[in-house]
């Protein structure tokens, strides 16, 4: 049922409670069960077997119900649904400096930052314009081609993303995503590839040779806005498409799915925001 659906029903039934009021209870509702599904998970009471259509987990195994209504449909993440926890970020200061311009990979970045005290882990919401975020944004390659998708206002309400057309998957450099085996990086590589995981609905295997993960042969770091009080930094990771993926829709909650070649010329670079055009840029330069 859909949230304006369950809200009829419960006032048939006369169990709203009173704490839910307003003109559109629906909507709220339906917040309130996204926030459900987002949170809780595999332990969530309910589950979407569409878009804005909700169903009960416990009837999930129950023989009478079609199996149409127990296939969960995956609901891409927000952006603002990334920022649950400290996340990396450099001093402002130290990505303004002639330093940080000089430095040309990832690794590298990180151990002169360290050496420098350039590199603390921030409230993602905070407003501090000392420390800059670094986000992560990875594309998904087969060959010559990205995969592209049209960004919603509702994933994303910011002017410059909101409606346009993308080629990436962000995600933060989390607290978490830092363990025994993260080779120094800060685990950038295994938080990016879980945040596109989770996007494509994918697993693990997808991305695997003989068990290993197929890391990034390069990890392009771009500043964008650096004129601003507060620049953006973005970490441009390239993952190889297994050969057997093709996005549907249906499956993937993505709007407008495609394959952008870019090794053709781009007819409408306006459409795209600002942070693929950063990194379609960034592969043009290794190209050349």
């Amino acid at each position: 049922m859909s949230a304006h659906a369950i809200i009829s029903a419960a006032y048939r039934a006369g169990i709203v409670p009173e704490h839910l009021y307003g003109k559109t209870q629906y909507k709220t509702l339906q917040a309130r069960l996204s926030e459900e599904i987002l949170y809780n998970r595999r332990h969530t009471l309910f589950y979407r077997t569409e878009p804005g259509v909700f169903f009960l987990t416990e009837f999930m195994s129950d023989p009478t119900i079609p199996q149409k209504f127990k296939a969960p449909f995956p609901a891409r993440r927000r952006t603002r649904d990334l920022m649950n926890e400290p996340c990396l970020a450099l001093s402002t200061r130290y990505v303004m400096s002639d330093r940080f311009s000089q430095l040309h990979t990832w690794h590298e970045l990180v151990e002169d930052a360290e050496r420098h005290n350039a590199l603390k882990y921030v409230d993602p919401k905070a407003t501090s314009a000392d420390f800059t975020m670094i986000w992560s944004f990875s594309l998904v390659r087969r060959a010559e081609s990205v995969l592209s998708y049209r960004i919603g206002r509702y994933r994303d309400d910011r002017d410059q993303f909101a409606n346009r057309r993308t080629i990436g998957f962000p995600g933060i450099v989390g607290f978490t995503d830092n363990t025994l085996f993260s080779d120094g990086d800060y685990g950038a590589a295994e938080g990016a590839l879980d945040a596109l995981l989770t996007d494509l609905d994918l697993s693990l295997r997808a991305f695997t040779n003989d068990g290993r993960v197929e890391l990034p042969a390069s990890t392009d770091i771009v500043v964008l806005d650096r004129d601003e009080v507060r620049p953006t930094i973005l970490l441009i990771m390239q993952w190889n498409c297994p050969a057997w993926f093709e996005p549907t829709t249906r499956r993937l909650s993505l709007n407008d799915v495609c394959w952008f070649d870019i090794s053709s010329r781009i007819n409408n670079r306006d459409d795209l925001e600002p942070w693929s055009r950063a990194a379609l840029e960034c592969i043009r330069r290794q190209q050349l």
